[in-house]
């Protein structure tokens, strides 16, 4: 047994498990599915949403969540560290546990039988052409290929200069608090300094916050993460060089 997987690995696993567990109730498997599917960060896998956000989209009462959050750390499903109410949301994670025996079902389904040949099994047959080398059909000429390999008229000019694509932002306000928390922890583990120290502090509305490359901190799966890493990195050297002018960016819509 290797232990638990990082639980995005075993996300599938969890779910599937989640959803046969016949002792939970109604109620307590739609808020651990929405709060899984929607709200947790595979990077942290932890998540903030308040009770009053997984009332409005499950459409239950504030009670009932919390009846419902209340029976799926009883049964193991989440840790559940709660909040102050001010300014700090409950937070949720799921269990040691139930990720153990999502990354058991996982390794079960990860287990391949190989076949040898001096050991019995079926043996592919090897592979061979039914054309001899020598006489047979003659091919005719490929054009499409040709064209393919003809030298590009181009190669005569000077190489062309990438130009760095401007990363598209989005304005996450400082009321936010589970949404800052994330990206202030994403930073620290890429070795970046605090969020204050970035410049990228705003205004909006009248409401103060940060313009970031997104609502929520990538998880390594993303395919933007190394991108906005690279962006984050280029303000710090606009900063270390003592530039005033902030770097161009572009809100997105």
């Amino acid at each position: 047994m290797s232990g638990a997987r990082p639980f995005r690995d075993v996300k599938l696993q969890w779910l599937q498990q989640l959803s046969c567990d016949r002792d939970l109730s109604d109620s307590a498997r739609s808020v651990a599915l929405y709060i899984v599917t929607t709200h947790l960060n595979g990077h942290t896998e932890k998540a903030w949403p308040s009770y009053q956000t997984i009332a409005d989209a499950t459409g239950k009462s504030v009670k009932t969540i919390q009846r419902a959050v209340r029976e799926l750390e009883v049964k193991g499903w989440f840790e559940v560290q709660r909040g102050n109410g001010v300014g700090r949301n409950t937070e949720y994670r799921p269990s040691a546990a139930s990720t153990l025996r999502a990354s058991e079902a996982r390794e079960k389904t990860d287990k391949i039988v190989t076949l040898y040949p001096n050991e019995g099994g079926q043996i592919r047959p090897a592979r061979r052409s039914n054309m001899s080398s020598e006489g047979g059909q003659i091919c005719p000429p490929n054009l499409e290929k040709e064209k393919i390999n003809k030298s590009n008229p181009r190669e005569g000019e000077p190489p062309r200069v990438e130009t760095s694509r401007a990363v598209p932002l989005v304005f996450v306000a400082e009321t936010k608090a589970g949404q800052i928390e994330q990206w202030r922890g994403w930073l620290i583990d890429q070795g970046m300094p605090a969020l204050e120290k970035l410049g990228l502090r705003a205004m909006k509305c009248g409401k103060y916050g940060y313009t970031l490359p997104g609502h929520w901190p990538p998880d390594r799966s993303n395919p933007s993460a190394l991108e906005w890493i690279t962006f984050f990195r280029q303000r710090l050297d606009h900063i270390a060089k003592g530039g005033t002018r902030q770097t161009e960016v572009r809100m997105a819509s």
